[in-house]
């Protein structure tokens, strides 16, 4: 008799597997163990690199774009004293051997990473002064006296005199102003100016964006903020820059700009990104729940911007994050206990298609922590079983890397 109820009992695990149930059954269960990995990645991958980019040059600089082989950095201006916009580049065959070193690492580890960041070091074996930043359409941009701001593109040359543009802001000559290059494209770029000696409508330290077409014939000037930017959209004052911003998501239909700020070219309205969930650095992906004070484990999602916008519920990316696991592959003697994980603090501090890159640090059992690691989750080889690198790359908790 009940060899005669073993097809129905197949039939019914079948049909769950292809439920939700049997899904969350799959993600949880050993047929789908994660891999953990004690070791820096042995091999250098593009979502590797794109990732180191950021991690070296941390504190220096910031990298504008990728053309054929040729990485272009912007310094990042941070004293009124800076009176020029200076370019860097170096090829990813030089990116790679320089951090070759650590591929593979576990001891040491933190040692040499600290000896590759270093800027002296940064400066003498990789980062290349640009010569001709045209070369690239790059605009040169150099402050002189009382505020006045030379440009130089491909295509004109002129000199802004600020106070007189930023009337409406107030701006001096005598005022105490940094600048950066915040984005560049074909047809025009955009700056960020920061005066200290003014405040901005809401209070705090103005901080202006200047977008700017590169034959200099079109000017628009906003605080940086999501709602300033979204009355220049009203007006139409940001009508001439749109088509141009990097665009996100497979439909083409939404700009990425300053890398923070999602809007949708049709209806000219900036998109609105739940607090507590994480945008990509490359604008395109959505980390649901992921700028949560505490990121908390279990089952991850991961969706497109499309879809993300479109509130549907395809998940590009879900996969199994499990603190109580990591605690225990680490041997950290922690707080947890039972169905605890005993973590105290955990966040993203990378996030892109293929790779992310997380900071946990567990509560001791009677005070102060048990550990703190880093995470580099790797996500070329499978987007639903994920690698997992359990590697102390010094990077704190709360850090961000934009």
């Amino acid at each position: 008799m009940k060899m005669r109820y073993l097809p129905i009992c197949f039939i019914i695990l079948f049909l769950l597997i292809l439920t939700g149930y049997g899904t969350n059954y799959l993600l949880n269960s050993s047929f789908l163990k994660t891999t953990y990995v004690h070791h820096f990645p042995e091999k250098q991958s593009p979502a590797l690199t794109k990732f180191m980019n950021k991690y070296i040059l941390l504190s220096s600089v910031r990298k504008l774009f990728k053309e054929d082989n040729n990485f272009i950095f912007v310094d990042e201006n941070g004293r009124t004293d800076d009176k020029s916009i200076l370019y860097y580049e170096y090829t990813e065959e030089q990116v790679e051997k320089y951090y070759e070193p650590i591929l593979g690492t576990d001891e040491k580890l933190n040692k040499i990473l600290k000896s590759l960041r270093s800027i002296d070091k940064v400066e003498k074996e990789l980062l290349k002064p640009l010569e001709n930043p045209l070369t690239y359409s790059l605009p040169i941009v150099t402050m002189e006296e009382h505020n006045q701001l030379r440009v130089k593109t491909t295509l004109n040359e002129t000199v802004l005199d600020l106070p007189k543009l930023m009337k409406e802001y107030e701006v001096k000559e005598t005022d105490k102003l940094v600048f950066n290059l915040l984005e560049n494209n074909k047809e025009n770029f955009v700056l960020e100016i920061a005066d200290y000696d003014r405040k901005d409508s809401k209070g705090e330290i103005l901080f202006l964006t200047v977008f700017i077409k590169k034959d200099l014939s079109e000017i628009t000037i906003s605080e940086w903020f999501d709602e300033a930017v979204q009355k220049k959209l009203d007006t139409g004052d940001l009508n001439p820059f749109l088509e141009d911003f990097q665009k996100v998501g497979a439909l083409g239909k939404y700009a990425f700009l300053d890398g923070r700020t999602i809007i949708d070219i049709k209806t000219k309205k900036i998109v609105k990104i739940n607090e507590k969930d994480y945008l990509s650095n490359d604008g395109e992906y959505i980390y649901i729940n992921g700028r949560k004070d505490v990121l908390e484990d279990g089952i991850q999602k991961i969706q497109t911007i499309d879809n993300y916008i479109a509130q549907n519920e395809v998940y590009e990316i879900e996969y199994k994050l499990d603190y109580k696991k990591i605690a225990k592959e680490l041997d950290f003697a922690t707080s947890g206990f039972g169905i605890k994980s005993g973590i105290g603090l955990a966040a993203i501090n990378y996030f892109n298609e293929n790779y992310i890159v997380l900071s946990l640090t567990y509560k001791g059992r009677v005070v102060g922590t048990a550990g703190s690691i880093n995470v580099l989750i790797d996500f070329q080889k499978n987007k639903q079983k994920p690698t997992f690198y359990l590697v102390d790359l010094g990077i704190a908790s709360i850090s961000r890397i934009r």
